[in-house]
């Protein structure tokens, strides 16, 4: 098999991988509230993480990064798994899968963005039109109709909590990037796992009844829901991801990538009933337009 055409494969492969990450968390949310489950894989990816290192040699503290680089790898865990991950999980219990889905696609708007604001890579006329459709997507999922049997505050605050969850993980990726020339991407992975671990061990320590938001992760429902959704969106998808873009070119493999809003409207239609209306499937092709648009541009 050709390696473009392996790398292909790996990506569409890495979005049914999160696509069903997205399911089985949605599931687990049910049960687990945000913070809970988002420390509970956060620390189970750490801990899985760790002996992958010693067996793969990679350097614990490599030499060429210096105390600078290592901040910033920190900082974007905290920005990017701590803070992000936990208001993707609470948009994901307001919104439901599949509109969260539609409001994960900001993320490739949000990172263009931050690209230009940090690193000077100013978007395209393409680009800025992609964004201009996916935020179009945004506004007609977000249309509601009278008779929505949806309280309006709670719908409200999931759009509030998935928007920002986007912006934070674009600003996370602008953070790491400059170190992924100097480390491995397994050893970035892993400081930023274990700093956003830190910090919501830190956040839990402050929050009242926690044996009751822990309770949730000892019934096999959830706990099994959450562990598959770990493996799955931690791990598998992740490095799916590394090896599409060694194999085949970036664009390629993002564009192959962004298929998995599609995909996870559909598995939401099929394993959680979502409603697979007019109006979601219009939101759904202007998202992927929209983010085809700033990937090729």
């Amino acid at each position: 098999m050709p390696l473009d055409l392996l790398g292909k494969l790996l990506a569409l492969l890495c979005a049914i991988s999160w696509a069903g990450a997205v399911i089985l968390f949605k599931l687990a949310g049910d049960s687990i509230r945000p913070l809970a489950l988002n420390l509970y894989k956060t620390a189970l990816t750490v801990t899985i993480l760790f002996p992958i290192l010693l067996l793969l040699g990679i350097p614990l503290f490599p030499e060429a990064i210096v105390a600078r680089d290592a901040l910033a790898v920190a900082a974007s865990g905290i920005l990017g798994i701590a803070a992000a991950d936990t208001l993707f999980f609470a948009c994901l219990n307001r919104l439901g899968a599949g509109t969260t889905a539609i409001v994960d696609a900001l993320y490739v708007p949000f990172v263009m963005t931050a690209s230009w604001l940090a690193l000077g890579e100013e978007p395209r006329p393409e680009q800025i039109s992609g964004a201009m459709l996916v935020i179009a997507a945004i506004l007609v999922v977000a249309y509601r109709r009278n008779g929505d049997e949806r309280p309006t505050r709670r719908v409200v605050a999931g759009f509030i909590f998935g928007v920002t969850a986007m912006a934070l993980m674009a600003a996370s990726i602008v953070l790491m990037r400059p170190v992924l020339s100097k480390a491995h991407v397994f050893w970035v992975t892993e400081l930023r796992m274990l700093a956003a671990l830190l910090v919501l061990l830190a956040m839990f320590a402050l929050q009242k009844g926690r044996r009751r938001l822990l309770a949730p992760l000892w019934l096999p429902g959830g706990r099994v829901y959450a562990f598959l959704g770990a493996l799955l969106g931690n791990l598998i998808s992740m490095t799916l991801w590394i090896a599409a873009f060694k194999f085949t070119t970036v664009n390629s493999a993002a564009i192959l990538n962004q298929t998995n809003t599609i995909l996870v409207v559909v598995l939401a239609a099929i394993f959680l009933k979502d409603r697979f209306t007019l109006r979601r499937l219009v939101a759904t092709l202007l998202a992927i337009a929209g983010s085809v648009l700033i990937l090729i541009g």
